[in-house]
């Protein structure tokens, strides 16, 4: 009995021997990973990767949305695009926003363009024969290139334009997407666009479709007396 009663104690020695071992071994390891910032890096790196993956779900899920989440201005204008309520053309009594960059001229959210002199003091362009709207003048509409910040918002404004700029949304992605999404309204995602594109260069065809313009108006710099020397570069194409 006495044999292994003493067996019995041997065995319980050993036991706890090797859950002190373990428990030194584990507690060294762990003192390492924290000394080392091992854990910091792993924790790090195991958060950034979820909300990575987190990001790109709200991102696809708001590119599918977009549709519904900025206001077009399709929507307020209705179909047809000649026939705008007067309520949304009127600028009295109503604040627009504009390009503000324009060193000559500028567009407001309505799509209309104007010389600065036109501005008036609520941010609007004056309606009438000084303004355009929706022009696409300046613009090579192959390409969808633009000479002019303020005529690439113009034509990116078109009620038309809806369908284009949502393939744009759904073939865009990373950084210039997250900009793209912030857009609550058509304006500000023209604005967006027309400030990051990336795959359009002012160059040298366009400036000279301006500079051969500019001589059949004869040589006068003024954006808006080019205009019916231009029409026809706006007629039947479209702005993508």
């Amino acid at each position: 009995m006495r044999m292994a009663h003493d067996g019995s104690r041997l065995i319980i020695r050993s036991f706890r021997a090797t859950h002190v071992l373990a428990f030194l071994f584990v507690f060294s390891l762990l003192y390492f990973v924290v000394e080392s910032g091992l854990l910091a890096w792993i924790v790090q790196n195991a958060l950034s990767i979820s909300g990575q993956d987190i990001e790109e779900q709200m991102l696809d899920k708001y590119k599918l949305t977009a549709h519904r989440h900025i206001q077009w201005l399709a929507d307020s204008t209705g179909r047809n695009t000649n026939a705008v309520n007067d309520s949304f053309v009127n600028s009295e009594g109503r604040a627009c926003r504009n390009t503000i960059q324009g060193r000559t001229s500028v567009t407001d959210d309505r799509g209309y363009t104007c010389e600065r002199a036109f501005l008036m003091s609520n941010g609007c362009c004056e309606v009438g024969t000084q303004s355009l709207r929706f022009s696409c003048v300046w613009c090579d509409l192959y390409t969808g290139c633009c000479s002019h910040y303020e005529q690439c918002v113009s034509c990116c404004l078109k009620p038309e334009q809806k369908n284009i700029l949502l393939k744009m949304i759904e073939s865009t992605s990373g950084h210039r997407l997250r900009q793209i999404l912030s857009a609550t309204d058509q304006f500000e995602l023209c604005m967006l666009k027309c400030r990051t594109s990336s795959n359009c260069t002012f160059g040298k065809q366009i400036q000279k479709r301006e500079d051969e313009i500019l001589l059949q108006a004869g040589t006068e710099s003024s954006f808006f007396t080019l205009r019916r020397h231009s029409q026809d570069y706006s007629t039947g194409r479209r702005f993508r």
